[in-house]
């Protein structure tokens, strides 16, 4: 991982790797790769740039939407651009606290509740 580096230094990086993962396959036609979905690059605005509060990230994601071409979709608490290349896709993503919360409500009943029926029915 590569942490305190100019963010230009990190990108170039990036694009070198995923230059060198598509070559290091092309080479190696042996290796295999995924059959079905897509290969996807998820980028959080509140750790992957400098939005620093979640209606920071919200307005990133937004201007992301923007710049990928693609429509912002939100939805019960989910800011998403999605742009698709193929069997490959670029998105950044932002899950609300509100709706992490009720996530983390709903699940807190998991362990009470059984599809098995009771013991002696």
């Amino acid at each position: 991982m590569i942490y305190n580096v100019p963010v230009e230094a990190r990108r170039n990086r990036l694009i070198a790797d995923l230059r060198g993962l598509a070559e290091f396959l092309e080479r190696h036609p042996e290796v295999p790769v995924p059959r079905y979905g897509s290969v996807r690059m998820s980028v959080y605005p509140l750790y992957d740039t400098d939005a620093t509060t979640e209606a920071e990230a919200i307005i990133e994601v937004a201007r992301i939407a923007t710049l990928l071409g693609v429509p912002l979709r939100v939805e019960h608490g989910h800011h998403v651009a999605r742009a698709d290349f193929g069997t490959v896709c670029y998105e950044a993503i932002l899950i609300t606290q509100a709706a992490r919360d009720r996530r983390a409500a709903q699940d807190s009943y998991r362990d009470n509740i059984s599809t098995d029926p009771p013991v002696g029915a």
